[in-house]
């Protein structure tokens, strides 16, 4: 590994990138498919996956030959102390909203320009989509400044820059996002602001559910069980840290 060529750099972004493939829930995958799916060179590829499996980010199933994600991966999870924290202040609320709105309640959280569900119902917590795409992203980006928001989305955004902002300033002008889920066809999203105590944003309360759900009175009523919830929420979460 030659620092000076730059290959040190690349390696590691190549393994981080090995990383975040297998970080979907339940993700299994042979070295074929690692291949296929990275387009990296086999003979390189080889080198990382004995690296990262044999430091412990990535476990070898003897009998599928299936590479998923090992146990150190769970030990840098658990400590990212902000993300525990919300996950156990939140849980019980978001398991209580499960049985009241009767969808996949979720609790999202920034990370650049992407949404991360932290809090799931379903199978889909650690997920990742981007911010501008859906309805707990666009609730957590319609909270930050014009420049925040660009800085956030650079590169990543294909709809003109003025219509974005103005669909963000009335996400925030309504107090929440909706539109179809952007994990599973046929399913619609509610999402609210999630605040601490200072006041902050710092996540978006949702659920997913059928659209024939919310008809009839039924979006006024999720909307209103997911902001009470919120507001009992707030008192609990602290604010950011400086």
């Amino acid at each position: 590994m030659n620092e000076a060529d730059g290959s040190g750099v690349k390696s590691a972004e190549r393994a981080l990138t090995i990383l975040e493939l297998f970080s979907r829930p339940g993700r299994a995958l042979t070295f074929t498919q690692v291949a296929e799916l990275l387009g990296y060179p086999r003979s390189s590829l080889h080198g990382l996956l004995r690296t990262l499996t044999d430091r412990g980010w990535l476990r070898l199933d003897p009998a599928t030959r299936r590479f998923t994600l090992g146990l150190r991966a769970w030990q840098a999870g658990v400590a990212h102390r902000p993300a525990v924290e919300l996950e156990r202040t939140t849980r019980p609320v978001v398991d209580q909203l499960q049985s009241t709105l009767d969808g996949r309640v979720h609790v999202s959280v920034p990370d650049a320009g992407d949404a991360v569900a932290v809090v799931h119902t379903g199978d889909d917590t650690g997920r990742r989509v981007g911010a501008h795409s859906s309805s707990c992203g666009r609730v957590l980006l319609a909270h930050l400044d014009r420049t925040q928001v660009e800085r956030r989305l650079a590169g990543r955004v294909h709809e003109p820059v003025d219509e974005l902002h103005r669909t963000l300033e009335t996400v925030r002008d309504q107090g929440f996002a909706e539109g179809d889920s952007d994990i599973e066809a046929g399913l619609s999203t509610l999402a609210v602001p999630l605040r601490n105590r200072s006041g902050e944003v710092v996540a978006a309360l949702a659920v997913t559910t059928p659209p024939s759900r919310l008809e009839d009175g039924g979006r006024e009523r999720a909307l209103d069980a997911l902001r009470q919830a919120a507001a009992r929420l707030s008192a609990a979460l602290s604010p950011v840290p400086a």
